[in-house]
């Protein structure tokens, strides 16, 4: 997701008031004149501390979603050997989630996630 002037100004300047034409700095109608109006290299360093905080964002948000799709892989009805059917690869889950969870807890911008196991089950 590309962030823009107008993330950048709402970030840095929440109260101020302003117009802006397209994504132009030059264009920008500053209207609070109690609050300094950022400069261009502020508004272009809040642009890539958006876009990076966006992706660590992304990260958490998948994350989360890969973990609630596989919940299932820990509940007793699937885990409990002693029923039939029951998931026989637990373990592999288990890692699978701990990985994921991982960034959950430490997000990063760029994640590799592993790949979820195929489900096994006895007979």
């Amino acid at each position: 997701m590309t962030k823009s002037i107008f993330s950048a100004l709402a970030t840095l300047t929440p109260s101020a008031e302003w117009n802006i034409e397209g994504e132009d700095y030059a264009t920008i109608q500053w209207l609070s004149p109690n609050i300094p109006q950022p400069t261009l290299e502020e508004i272009q360093a809040e642009i890539v501390r958006l876009e990076a905080q966006f992706s660590i964002d992304d990260c958490k948000r998948k994350a989360k979603k890969l973990l609630a799709d596989t919940d299932w892989a820990e509940m007793p009805s699937v885990t409990d050997v002693t029923l039939t059917p029951h998931l026989l690869n637990v373990a592999e889950f288990a890692a699978y989630r701990a990985a994921i969870r991982g960034f959950v807890i430490s997000p990063v911008a760029s994640p590799c996630f592993p790949t979820v196991p195929t489900a096994q089950w006895s007979s």
